[in-house]
């Protein structure tokens, strides 16, 4: 079985040969599986068929593998995810929702495996779903039987639930002739799989409810006998629709457009009419003050906590994070990859040579030096003499009036060869198999952009080095949940490494932007002007390695500060901007601008907390704006949580030591590292006023290189126009 993989919009991860995937969920099909699969086979061509299987045994699974050995064709493939245990959520509903997370096209059929459901109409719904997002092979519509249903007990909940469902959503099911059956198909880019809870066997009712102005048509289905084996229909699922039916009811009267446009005006109306009605006095003025920063303190932890959590929600939400394995027949690209260097002879020699040893055989590794780095030039030389045997490293030195990052890969652009553009930062420690993993991804996906995990790995050890173990969770948390949040959003502000470009799409957009944060410029660039396709993925044996700024403040020993300084300019000149605006979708827009300004938002959050604990000691107010100023500070406290949880889990996955003290400094040092943030964004925002946009790189050692953690970081001072 094959992981499906994180894309961007949606779930629109078609493959060069699948046109469609056919989900269909199964348990105890042993029986039909086999005559299943031999009659989609006969009327498909470029399909998936994705099983997924509820059994208790294996022998459905034994049949599916048996059935697809016989096919000995290329264009239809077959796999199966077999739940086990904890993973049976939701029943057949739950299936569904798999079956569509593995899915890598955009048309998806979901139908049983009985062959109640002729396999002879995929091709006609297949077409319909060209031109509309929903088709749905319908018994009662005309030319349609329900002979097949078992009896007259089976008939009469098949109509008594139908009855319910059109009384509790009359506008959602209008025009639909059986909002019950099992047999329809969709574009996923038109539906959020991850938003359907539905439980049993009506997962079509939840997806009418929720999206009631999805492009529906309508084919007649002749419901024929289920071929061996026993209909799953019983008591309990009956059960389970009736508690379904009022929940979903709930969730789309309180989730949907209408509710919520109608709360908010409620709201405004209720603050305009009390503030006319009444003038506030001073004490009601710093009341409302006190219950805005709760609000705003709320918010913006629980979006946080929101994205931590995101990649860990389910066993196949971190299932599907992974890298795909190569195969036999895959296309191959060629690479090149783009070294920027300035300033590193620390460590330029152990990060070629750690890319020397990649098991892909088509790539060029190009440093881009700057004229006048003898001692870099010098490391890369040697490398090129004693470690280099096939001519791979090739150099582009060239001299600026103000060097920076994004000069330097451009000017590598300029001579590259390959079809397909890496980043590596002259630190990096790039696992041997990943051009490999990149390569697989590309071609099975065909996107655009690859974004590879990275990870910070020095969590120190002395009292001074406290605050590296919050870097170090900063990034294991954006790369493995926050990233592929973003992914699915359609708007991602890439890393700065471990990032692959398809040549073309980045000559179409002039190459890097000189900013400060070119990758974040880049990504918003090609999110928005040329709509491009990105995917992601995270393994951490894969996982790019490099080390956490040695001080917070010493710039030639490696700050953090300065370098969220930098960063943080760079992300508030491309919030200025404005190209996120352009965005498709007014949640996209949203998101963008949130992920742009989240180092300003969350500095705000940091300075209004103390206002939160002064107001909870020393303000007398109503005891409901009193609990409210707790508020904010559960959101603080999952956000701890997850720290403590995560670090171990950083510790198992990385195979570091992680003890006590950095427990202890996660704990303690939280709202210090926050106050140092804060004050990063407070000096960005100073600096993009004076017009400041002064280059503090941050220095290396190779501290996450054992060999060399003995060694000085060099003194490192640039700048940029």
């Amino acid at each position: 079985m094959t992981a499906p993989l994180a894309t961007a919009p949606g779930h629109d991860v078609t493959t060069p040969w699948a046109l469609a995937t056919i989900v269909i969920p199964c348990r105890h099909e042993e029986d039909n599986v086999g005559p299943l699969v031999e009659r989609l086979s006969a009327v498909l061509t470029n399909v998936e068929l994705v099983f997924v299987d509820d059994s208790d045994n294996d022998r459905t699974v034994d049949a599916i593998a048996l059935a697809a050995a016989k096919l000995e064709r290329d264009d239809l493939r077959v796999r199966v995810f077999h739940r086990i245990g904890a993973q049976r959520v939701g029943g057949l509903a739950g299936a569904v929702v798999d079956g569509y997370r593995r899915a890598r096209t955009t048309k998806v059929i979901v139908m049983d495996a009985d062959l109640q459901h002729p396999p002879e109409l995929v091709p006609a719904m297949l077409d319909q779903l060209d031109d509309h997002d929903l088709v749905m092979a319908s018994r009662y519509r005309a030319g349609g039987s329900s002979g097949g249903l078992d009896g007259p007990l089976r008939k009469v909940v098949s109509t008594g639930s139908t009855i319910l469902a059109r009384l509790a959503f009359p506008f959602a099911l209008r025009g639909v002739t059986d909002p019950m059956t099992g047999f329809f198909g969709v574009r996923l880019e038109m539906v959020d799989p991850e938003k359907l809870r539905s439980r049993g066997f009506k997962i079509l009712l939840e997806i009418l409810a929720r999206y009631p102005r999805l492009r529906r048509a309508e084919l007649p289905l002749h419901f024929g006998e289920r071929l061996a084996g026993a209909s799953k229909g019983d008591l309990r699922q009956g059960m389970l629709y009736l508690r379904q039916l009022p929940w979903l009811r709930l969730v789309t009267w309180l989730f949907g457009p209408l509710m919520r446009w109608g709360l908010g005006l409620a709201l405004v109306a209720a603050v305009i009419a009390g503030l006319v009605v009444a003038a506030p006095s001073g004490a009601a003025v710093v009341v409302l003050f006190v219950a805005a920063v709760a609000v705003f303190n709320t918010v913006i932890g629980a979006l946080e906590v929101r994205w931590r959590l995101y990649g860990w929600r389910t066993p196949e939400a971190v299932e599907q994070m992974r890298w795909p394995v190569p195969g036999e027949k895959e296309h191959h690209e060629r690479f090149s990859i783009i070294v920027p260097a300035l300033h590193e002879e620390f460590v330029i020699a152990g990060t070629l040579r750690h890319l020397l040893e990649q098991d892909y055989g088509d790539y060029e590794i190009l440093v881009a030096l700057v004229e006048g780095d003898d001692a870099t030039i010098a490391e890369v030389q040697r490398v090129q003499s004693n470690d280099d045997p096939h001519g791979r490293v090739r150099t582009v030195i060239r001299a600026y009036p103000k060097s920076n990052k994004p000069r330097q890969l451009n000017a590598a652009l300029e001579v590259a060869t390959g079809t397909v553009i890496g980043v590596v930062d002259a630190e990096d420690d790039v696992a041997p198999q990943l051009l490999s993993r990149v390569n697989t991804l590309l071609g099975r996906t065909d996107a655009d952009v690859v974004q590879g995990g990275v990870q910070l790995m020095t969590l120190g050890r002395r009292l001074r080095d406290w605050f590296k173990v919050h870097n170090v969770m900063e990034y294991f948390f954006w790369f493995t949940s926050r990233m592929f949040y973003q992914v699915r959003a359609g708007f991602v502000p890439l890393g700065g490494n471990t990032v692959f470009i398809r040549r073309e799409m980045l000559e179409r957009a002039g190459g890097w932007p000189d900013n400060l944060t070119e990758d974040c410029a880049l990504g918003v660039l090609l999110c928005t002007r040329y709509n491009a396709r990105v995917v992601a993925a995270y393994e951490p044996e894969l996982a790019t390695r490099e080390e956490v700024p040695q001080t917070i403040a010493n710039r030639k020993a490696g700050s953090l500060f300065w370098q969220r300084v930098r960063w943080n300019q760079g992300f508030l000149s491309i919030l200025l901007e404005g190209r996120w605006a352009t965005l498709p979708t007014l949640r996209q827009r949203l998101l963008a601008g949130y992920i742009l300004a989240t180092p300003f938002l969350q500095a705000f959050s940091a300075l209004l907390l103390p206002v939160s604990l002064a107001t909870i000691v020393w303000l007398k107010v109503p005891v409901f704006v009193a609990m409210s100023m707790f508020a904010p500070f559960l959101p603080i406290l999952i956000t701890l949580a997850t720290q403590m949880i995560g670090l171990r889990e950083f510790g198992r996955a990385y195979r570091q030591p992680v003890s006590w003290r950095h427990y202890a400094f996660l704990l303690i040092g939280a709202p210090v590292y926050q106050w140092v943030l804060m004050g990063a964004a407070f000096w960005a925002v100073w600096q993009h006023i004076d017009g400041n946009t002064t280059w503090h790189k941050t220095a290396h050692a190779g501290h996450h290189r054992p060999a060399q953690a003995s060694n000085p970081a060099p003194a490192i001072e640039g700048s940029a126009a």
